[in-house]
């Protein structure tokens, strides 16, 4: 008896059935058709990697190889498996009548000419990927290349076998100075050259680099790369050992090949001088001029310039556009100190982070009589004292349908003359929901579910303001100091207006180039609910989680916040991001409050008490045209003492463009709990005190768009994880973290998205996703793959959800 298909199983396979003959004659027929006789089109490199040992790097090296083969194949490949459609040759072959005689210049960005394979350009190309290994540390490898046709098209395929590689053994060094070699020696330990790592040509170029950046640190002001060559010695002695037996020896040498054990080699970095004579020669700093308003060449010679020293320095300006000891604290060159390129560096760094000047140039000058003192001139043209900022934002979300924000910023670069940054600003905006049924107009129709609007100000200090001695810090990370203030309202109409009154003291420092860190002594917010509606209060009164969530609340605490982000450090290659933070509220406040009830016989202040960590660990596996990107975050947040929960600004929430997108925006969780409006607008906010997520992207590029200007990139992308409760409540059913139910818990989605770089400016994110684990569904674990029917209007509704905003995720 044959088997009957369901409905939308049958218009699958038609489009299926309909799209083949498309797809073919695109990736056949119309990639060929204009080749002349005896033509083939490259279609495809491939490279088989082998070696005698694992390869930790395997990838990496396999990626580079690709990217060395001299003639690639069309670019900009649209790939819909198991075909594969060249977009920019497809548009060529469409108008070849029109560019076929056309130069490659005058052609337009959008169409590529067929890639004719040239046998040629693999004895290149093998040459290229033999010294490419070679600088690997695989000195013998063996490299053939095979070409395939089927029809008008060719494969070539390049077989590496890589062979094996060459640990590091020894580390020579050998100096003809001897306050040279001393430096050298004691700041071995940050040498890429160590004991039993891969050798690398690469690791050489390193080293060199580092001991002239070095040894230029310590006075050496022309020494440079000249100075510094190496010896590579690889005869491991032990192999023989034998000196009078070569038939031994030799079999020594291919017992080693072949066993587990690698070869290895000793390096002699050697450092002598060359035809420059001065290399040797000890530098110090000399005179040190500073121009703070520099305007152009003349001010060099104007005698009519008003000047100033201080600390050793000469200051010279026209007028005191800021105080000089504001900018000696930022200059690292002094007078009398040893010659430091690093110092020169640090200088141009620090002065730009004040963010008051146009350009920064620090110039030095060698003294040609004595050849042993490097005067400084310092010139800084001031930028704008004042910057003006005005946004307008029209935005779409999950439980609004249109949206409409605006701000205003005014920012003094100079404030009092210390170069501290003054800020203040003003936004709000507010979001609609478009209701179909309600008569009138369409614009009618859209009715305010949210306003919000407030005000924030704040100033940035360039130095530490504490009781506490500088020296603590070192200068170079000396920590900027921040005051700010704010006062915030959000009006959810028919439900309420809450204000939150806030201000910090904090202090921000660079512990290092990829190390941050953040701590504020103090901060404190008032969270005031003016204005409830009767409906509200109904709700507040039935539920205790939600009436200790937005009843009045003073807030007093401390926090601490370490961040690491090697990301320009690693060039956007396989890069991690990790912040932790930590705050507690109530503990101060709480010992003056029991202080005053315990001596006075009183008790007015209602305060929060809380301890709260939050995390955010991230990594990104990056490949030749793809990224695999993952990330753990969440947060643990402890009510302690007179309070039974968090405050409703620092509750955890799910769902939303940049969290389980799956869910709208805060309508996820607590753990199992649900409600029949779960899905309407008239819900209230999902929140609570702990929060756990993993979230996971595979990101690749997929085509540009408009000549380059806009490039399409895709992502598919999994989340997991939830929020719960610290304590057990009658209001939440299920909404507490038990660890005999977590996996009950776990909310599941999956989904896909577009993203749109426009101009390396501005992301444009577009993704769609729906669950495939719901913790509310008690049944299957929660799992829910068996109800996924995308030809069903009502499963579409309720399951598939669009996320639309600026930015990725994380």
């Amino acid at each position: 008896m044959g088997r009957s298909w369901p409905k939308q199983h049958c218009s699958r396979c038609f489009v299926l059935c309909a799209l083949f003959p498309l797809l073919f004659s695109l990736g056949s027929c119309r990639s060929t058709k204009n080749l002349k006789e005896g033509q083939y089109l490259l279609w495809k490199n491939k490279i088989e990697l082998s070696s005698d040992k694992v390869m930790v790097n395997r990838g990496e090296i396999k990626d580079n190889l690709d990217h060395i083969i001299v003639q690639k194949t069309n670019t900009n490949y649209l790939e819909l498996a198991p075909f594969k459609v060249p977009m920019k040759l497809w548009r060529y072959n469409r108008r070849y009548k029109k560019l076929h005689n056309r130069p490659d210049s005058l052609l337009p960005k959008s169409v590529e000419r067929p890639t004719i394979y040239d046998s040629a350009a693999n004895e290149r190309s093998i040459a290229f990927m033999k010294s490419y290994l070679f600088n690997q540390g695989y000195f013998y490898a063996r490299i053939t290349d095979t070409t395939t046709y089927r029809g008008r098209k060719a494969t070539v395929t390049y077989r590496v076998k890589a062979g094996v590689n060459y640990l590091i053994n020894k580390i020579n060094y050998k100096v003809d100075d001897t306050t040279i070699r001393n430096i050298v020696v004691q700041n071995s330990e940050g040498s890429p050259l160590q004991k039993g790592k891969e050798f690398t040509y690469t690791l050489l170029e390193e080293e060199r680099s580092r001991l002239t950046a070095l040894i230029n640190n310590y006075g050496y002001r022309r020494f440079n790369l000249e100075n510094i060559t190496f010896a590579i010695d690889t005869m491991e002695k032990s192999i023989f050992r034998v000196a009078g037996s070569p038939f031994e020896n030799a079999v020594n040498f291919i017992s080693q090949a072949k066993g587990n054990k690698k070869t290895t080699l000793d390096v002699d970095v050697i450092i002598h001088k060359t035809d420059d004579t001065l290399a040797y020669n000890r530098y110090v700093v000399g005179d040190v001029v500073v121009y703070p308003d520099y305007l152009g060449t003349r001010d060099l010679s104007d005698s009519t310039l008003k000047v100033r020293r201080m600390g050793g320095m000469e200051f010279r300006y026209h007028e005191q556009y800021v105080r000089p000891r504001v900018l000696m604290e930022h200059i690292f060159i002094n007078p009398g100190s040893l010659y430091s390129k690093e110092n020169e560096d640090k200088t141009a760094a620090k002065l730009g982070e004040l963010g008051i000047f146009q350009y920064i140039r620090v110039q030095p000058r060698e003294n040609r009589t004595t050849r042993d003192t490097v005067n400084y001139s310092i010139l800084l043209n001031r930028a704008p004292k004042y910057d003006y900022a005005t946004t307008y934002e029209i935005s779409n979300g999950t439980t609004y349908t249109l949206g409409n924000s605006a701000s205003i910023s005014f920012k003094n670069k100079n404030f009092m003359r210390g170069a501290n940054q003054f800020s203040i600003g003003v936004n709000g905006g507010i979001e609609t929901f478009y209701y179909d049924y309600l008569p009138g107009r369409v614009y009618e129709r859209f009715q305010v579910t949210t306003m919000y609007y407030g005000v924030n100000a704040s100033v940035d200090f360039p130095k530490f303001l504490a009781p506490v001695p500088k020296s603590v810090f070192s200068r170079s990370n000396l920590p900027h100091t921040i005051v700010s203030a704010g006062e915030n309202v959000i009006n959810r109409l028919n439900y309420f207006t809450l204000v939150n009154s806030s201000a910090s003291f904090s202090y921000n420092w660079n512990e290092t180039e990829i190390k941050t860190w953040s701590i504020a002594p103090a901060f404190m917010n008032i969270i005031r609910v003016p204005s409830v509606s009767p409906t509200f209060q109904a709700l507040l009164d039935a539920n205790a989680y939600l009436r200790n969530s937005y009843k009045k609340t003073f807030i007093e605490g401390e926090s601490i916040t370490f961040k690491v982000d090697d990301n320009i450090k690693k060039h956007g290659i396989n890069y991690s991001y990790m912040r932790l933070a930590f705050e507690e509220a109530g503990g101060i406040v709480g010992a003056v409050n029991g202080f005053g009830a315990a001596v006075y016989g009183f008790d007015t202040i209602p305060y929060a008490q809380y301890t709260k960590f939050d995390f955010d660990a991230r990594h990104y596996f990056t490949l030749r045209r793809s990224v695999f990107a993952f990330r753990l975050y969440g947060g643990v947040g402890t009510p302690y003492g007179n309070s039974a929960t968090l405050p409703y600004i620092k509750q955890y929430f799910a769902g939303g463009p940049y969290s389980m997108r799956g869910w709208r925006i805060r309508t996820l969780g607590p753990g199992s709990y649900y409600d029949s409006s779960i899905n309407t607008l008239s819900q209230i906010d999902r929140t609570a005190d702990i929060k756990i997520e993993l979230n996971s992207e595979y990101r690749f590029a997929v085509a540009p768009l408009f000549a380059g200007a806009v490039k399409m990139n895709g992502a598919l992308f999994a989340d997991a994880g939830n929020i719960w409760l610290s304590r057990k409540t009658e209001t939440f059913p299920g909404g507490e973290l038990a660890l005999d139910k977590l996996g009950q818990d776990i909310a599941l989605n999956v989904g896909a998205g577009a993203r749109f770089d426009i101009a390396s400016f501005l992301t444009l994110r577009v993704d769609l996703a729906f669950p495939v684990k719901k913790p509310y569904v008690l049944t299957n674990n929660g799992w829910v793959l068996k109800d996924i029917n995308f030809g069903d209007p009502t499963w579409r509704k309720d399951n598939l959800i669009p996320n639309i905003s600026i930015g990725y995720p994380f």
